[in-house]
């Protein structure tokens, strides 16, 4: 493993850009963070949750799973988000138990999916900030969990719309992601086609990296920032994690690489409109508390268990992040 003493350098450097726009009071920070099996301890019958219970392989009891809410909402609170998407929830419970361990004030939206572990995608808004309009789950092909809609109506008055999406894991063949992207992008298609002009922002862990061929031209995932094309025409997605994807930044480890699974993507009107704007401020956040600090595994975000011992961690994924400027609608 020759990772760590260079993944250090560019964590810390990240570290330093997230604290950029922290009090900027027209910042709007748009995050995703995979808390990886975030499980209480009952066992239920209708999903595979068994290793999540007191007798089950994790040994997953009270204290474990105390610990891990814990965690997870120390995070959530370091990151101040105004809109924050989680994969891998279980159920409402998990996320209500989440909420009382944050000092945060967030509301959630939380759908159950059909995904066999019972992993959900949630979105955590402030109030303040953000009033859901409408919400729906987005099933097709290859969403074995489906990904979640949300639509709102922020402080300044601009209308956002947000797709949370948890893509099939590496576990999966190939073309069960490949399907996953095109149902994705057939939605994206939809709502470009009946608005161009569409404030839409697509987020999660794609369980891919956005320079991957497949990636890139399924998603039509660009970072040449043009405001020169024909907004009726130009339904492109754009993501500025493309860069760090190239620059060998990762949200993760896979293989002993660092790999950019979890990014963030918007439609053009974020790079031209007047009153809610992409203000060029993204990354990976990290904290020294989200890093491993034992040999070999240093460097490597602390996850609650590596090689199944148990390790009290937070998550093998870092979240991302990405702030809008906004302004009053004139």
């Amino acid at each position: 493993m020759n990772f760590p003493l260079r993944t250090l350098s560019i964590l810390f450097c990240l570290w330093y850009c997230g604290s950029t726009f922290a009090n900027n009071p027209n910042r709007l920070r748009i995050a995703c963070y995979n808390t990886e099996s975030l499980c209480d301890t009952l066992r239920d019958s209708e999903i595979e949750d068994s290793a999540f219970t007191p007798q089950g392989s994790n040994h997953w009891n009270t204290g474990r799973y105390t610990t891990k809410i814990t965690n997870i909402a120390r995070v959530i609170d370091d990151l101040k988000a105004d809109l924050l998407v989680l994969e891998e929830i279980e159920n409402e419970n998990v996320l209500r138990d989440l909420m009382f361990a944050t000092q945060s004030d967030y509301n959630y939206i939380h759908r159950d999916s059909r995904d066999r572990r019972g992993m959900d995608v949630v979105l955590l808004y402030r109030s303040s900030r953000f009033f859901p309009l409408h919400t729906k789950l987005i099933s097709g092909k290859g969403l074995s969990r489906e990904a979640l809609f949300v639509k709102g109506v922020l402080a300044n008055g601009d209308t956002l719309s947000v797709i949370g999406v948890h893509l099939p894991s590496k576990q999966n063949a190939q073309s069960y992601r490949l399907n996953a992207l095109l149902s994705l992008r057939t939605v994206i298609d939809s709502i470009l086609t009946r608005n161009p002009s569409e404030k839409l922002i697509v987020l999660g862990d794609f369980n891919t990296e956005p320079i991957t061929r497949q990636t890139m031209r399924t998603l039509r995932l660009t970072d040449a920032l043009s405001i020169e094309s024909d907004p009726t025409e130009d339904r492109s997605l754009y993501t500025p994690f493309l860069r760090l994807s190239r620059k060998g930044y990762g949200s993760l480890i896979y293989r002993d690489r660092r790999q950019l699974f979890d990014f963030i993507a918007f439609s053009r009107s974020l790079l031209i409109d007047n009153s809610l704007y992409y203000n060029g401020s993204c990354g990976i956040f990290v904290r020294d508390y989200l890093l491993d600090s034992e040999s070999p595994f240093k460097g490597y975000p602390l996850r609650s268990f590596r090689n199944g011992r148990y390790t009290a961690g937070y998550s093998d994924h870092l979240p991302v992040y990405l702030d809008l400027e906004t302004q009053p609608i004139e």
